[in-house]
């Protein structure tokens, strides 16, 4: 009965635990609106780009420069498509998962990890 009633009082505290962005590795961020100012499209050459205007995690955020990371698209209207999606899915409130390669961009997953 003990370990029951342990069990009920510390699962919903590790069920709803916050995810401490210091304990992620450094290439992976977790991104919200707070972090992304700016979503950007950017012509290049060869490819497009879609740029996250994205600020620094938070104790440092006011004294710290913004940083782009971008996905390299080959096509304009699937570049247009992932910029709309992104701004619609961070103004609902949710937050993505990026995983980095310098300032490129490898993943997305949608939500938190």
């Amino acid at each position: 009965m003990k370990g029951f009633v342990g069990l009920c009082f510390f699962l919903p505290g590790i069920l709803f635990a916050e995810i401490n962005p210091w304990n992620l590795r450094p290439d992976v961020r977790i991104l919200t609106r707070k972090e992304v100012s700016h979503i950007v499209m950017e012509r290049r050459p060869d490819h497009y780009r879609v740029n996250l205007i994205v600020s620094e995690r938070f104790p440092y955020n006011y004294k710290a420069l913004s940083h782009p990371f971008f996905f390299r698209m080959e096509d304009e209207k699937k570049a247009f498509e992932l910029a709309n999606q992104m701004d619609k899915y961070l103004d609902s409130g949710k937050a993505f998962t990026i995983t980095l390669n310098g300032s490129e961009i490898q993943t997305l997953v949608w939500g938190e990890p």
